[in-house]
């Protein structure tokens, strides 16, 4: 069955894992992929150095996002030319996780993009209007040898209208948002398997 990534508030209170970070969220997409390596320290150095634009299926999925900004003429600071994770605030970072948040209205042009350059500003409460997004990246180990890479995003919108607007968006970028995460999850995977 079809997971559009909508959470429910009764989904939520029995949720595991719930991220520290945002606690609250309505949209939720999660991927993994199994990583065969002795050397697990290797795979979020990986990720957090990870370059969108070296994969040639993102790089054209990022501009078909900058479409609408281009024909609007929309030469504003926050282009989402520049977007990657280095647009994300890094709020937390173990030898098994990374977590990377964005506050803003992603469904505008240019993302509308606020500035929060720590874990504090992150989870200050969101205004009406604007929505946080957290990306979280997990390594676990499956067997000796054998781990699981997993990411996920979490988006919580404040308010009912914020999140009409989120839902929209959500609908229309998931799929290729799911192709990027896992375009991102196979590389890391073969560069890591592929290391001596």
């Amino acid at each position: 069955m079809l997971n559009p990534g909508f959470v429910t508030r009764k989904a939520l209170a029995l949720w595991r894992d719930v991220p520290a970070f945002l606690p609250q969220f309505q949209f939720h997409e999660k991927h993994r992929a199994v990583i065969h390596t002795s050397n697990p320290e290797n795979i979020l150095p990986l990720i957090a150095s990870f370059d969108v634009q070296q994969d040639p299926v993102i790089r054209r999925l990022m501009s078909l996002r900058q479409l609408p900004q281009k024909f609007l003429h929309n030469q504003q600071t926050n282009s989402t030319g520049n977007f990657g994770l280095h647009s994300f605030t890094l709020l937390h970072s173990s030898a098994s996780e990374l977590c990377f948040g964005l506050r803003g209205q992603f469904w505008r042009t240019d993302f509308g993009l606020e500035n929060a350059p720590d874990a504090i500003a992150f989870q200050a409460p969101a205004g009406p209007g604007s929505a946080k997004l957290l990306l979280r990246y997990q390594v676990a180990e499956l067997a000796p040898g054998q781990h699981e890479l997993c990411t996920e995003t979490f988006v919580y919108c404040p308010d009912k209208r914020t999140q009409l607007k989120m839902a929209a968006y959500w609908l229309a970028i998931r799929a290729g948002s799911g192709w990027i995460r896992r375009r991102t999850l196979e590389a890391v995977r073969l560069h890591v398997e592929n290391q001596k």
